[in-house]
């Protein structure tokens, strides 16, 4: 079945995340993401197919992808974290990328974009000392 799905998330092994429109989890392996040349936080269009290996953690399995979205500086992985942050007003690294299921890497990056290009005005970050147990 065709998809859009959002990149959210790539692996050093090239294998990729990704979200279908009802927040449901796609694995995009490794040769599927390099035929294309596609990066996290585009929106493409994909083959998805009932995943068979892990059903419970990733329930579809992109087998290829079709079209790709070019990257803007608006693109769809900046919009749901701006709003995310304008909803709540403020969000940790960990809790934004907890809710929008995404690595903290790939969030971290994207706050960075966003604080670079003008677009997040505020960025503050704290060094938290480590709580003894």
């Amino acid at each position: 079945m065709q998809q859009t799905i959002l990149l959210t998330n790539q692996l050093a092994t090239g294998s990729a995340f990704a979200l279908t429109a009802d927040n449901e989890n796609v694995f995009i392996p490794s040769k599927v993401m390099l035929e294309k040349g596609v990066r996290v936080g585009q929106k493409v269009q994909a083959i998805v197919v009932p995943n068979m290996t892990r059903p419970d953690r990733t329930p579809w399995l992109a087998v290829s992808i079709l079209d790709a979205e070019p990257v803007q500086q608006d693109d769809a992985l900046a919009e749901m974290i701006l709003d995310l942050i304008e909803s709540d007003g403020r969000g940790t690294v960990e809790e934004i990328a907890t809710s929008l299921n995404m690595s903290d890497a790939v969030v971290a990056g994207k706050l960075s974009e966003l604080a670079a290009s003008g677009q997040l005005v505020r960025l503050v970050c704290y060094d938290l000392p480590e709580e003894d147990e």
